[in-house]
């Protein structure tokens, strides 16, 4: 019993250790329809079912998994990121196989995740280092949408503490795509930034300081209304006010690049902001300036007629065998 306690307590150190030489790290991902091959009757899952023309298997799926995993272990500076928010993830059965994946076993992530109401039942969820972050309380909060008889992802609210007795509040989001057009389908995304809105006052006027991370697929840009005036979010972080948030990734915005790709254009989609309290708090957990990325190595990407696009698991029915339609997203953090 006493070796068992020595090498449980050898892991522990080893996981601090390894996060106090490669930083703290967070990340967010869009996994691009991470479906298990069974066909649930409340759901629009069926294309992704054995029987479907995606003729979506257990081998398929076991593939998938392994693929995203590979990007997950390598998607922080060639390491597994510390906290994860991912979206497009069919339920708790799929993370918990994701999770569980020989690559990314020893990361330890827990998971943070409530079933939303999205009509294709995907949702948005939060994987963390249980070394060094333990969850207080997870909540889900809906966008109200019933003007346009639509429902959408909720935004996922985690609270919790670092080992060194920080609290941190995370928010992942997804919001409603620009399937019906980008202006047409504007209205519902300023919601979804309404409610976020919301929510961010709710924390801040309990605490002032609260060190608060938004993160998600946003499905408009920085620059875009619904971010850039309803968010009302900074991109200037020697600028920004003590009840905004600054968008990190507002720089590779304006040089082009992106985490999306439609048509011949990037699209910056795929977003990390932060309170002001994580930038001005540089005695515990603070963010490091300039570390906003995107990651896109040449094994995600596709060759031939698509060449430049994220490599993707299908092109309409045809099974590519890829990773996602979007790269993941990351900024580092240090604490002293």
């Amino acid at each position: 019993m006493k070796k068992l306690v020595l090498f449980g307590l050898f892991l522990f150190l080893f996981a601090c250790n390894k996060q106090e030489q490669y930083g703290i790290t967070v990340a967010f991902y869009n996994v691009e329809n991470l479906f298990d091959t069974l066909n649930n009757p409340k759901n629009y899952d069926e294309e992704f079912t054995p029987t479907s023309d995606r003729k979506w298997d257990s081998q398929k799926y076991e593939t998938k998994l392994s693929n995203l995993a590979k990007v997950i272990s390598e998607l922080a500076n060639d390491n597994a990121p510390t906290f994860l928010g991912v979206c497009e993830v069919e339920n708790r059965t799929v993370l918990e196989d994701l999770v569980h994946n020989s690559q990314i076993v020893d990361e330890n992530y827990g998971i943070a995740h409530i079933e939303s109401p999205d009509e294709r039942g995907i949702d948005v969820a939060f994987l963390y280092n249980q070394s060094i972050f333990s969850v207080s309380e997870v909540k889900a909060y809906q966008p109200n949408l019933s003007d346009y008889k639509d429902k959408t992802r909720d935004i996922l609210y985690v609270i919790g503490n670092t080992t060194s007795g920080e609290t941190l509040h995370f928010l992942i989001n997804h919001w409603p795509s620009r399937g019906e057009g980008r202006k047409k389908s504007e209205p519902k995304r300023i919601i979804a930034a309404n409610t976020l809105t919301k929510i961010i006052q709710e924390i801040q006027h309990k605490n002032t300081s609260a060190k608060i991370i938004v993160m998600g697929d946003f499905n408009d840009e920085p620059s875009n209304k619904s971010i850039s005036e309803t968010l009302a979010v900074s991109c200037n972080q020697n600028t920004v006010k003590k009840d905004q948030l600054f968008n990190a990734f507002c720089e590779l915005e304006d040089q082009d690049y992106g985490s999306y790709r439609y048509r011949s254009y990037w699209d910056m989609l795929d977003q990390i902001m932060i309170s002001k309290s994580l930038i001005t708090d540089t005695s515990g957990l603070h963010f490091i300036t300039n570390s906003a990325a995107i990651k896109a190595e040449d094994w995600m990407i596709q060759t031939g007629k698509y060449e430049g696009f994220p490599l993707r698991t299908y092109g309409g029915n045809k099974y590519l065998g890829g990773y996602s339609d979007h790269f993941p997203v990351f900024i580092e953090l240090n604490h002293n």
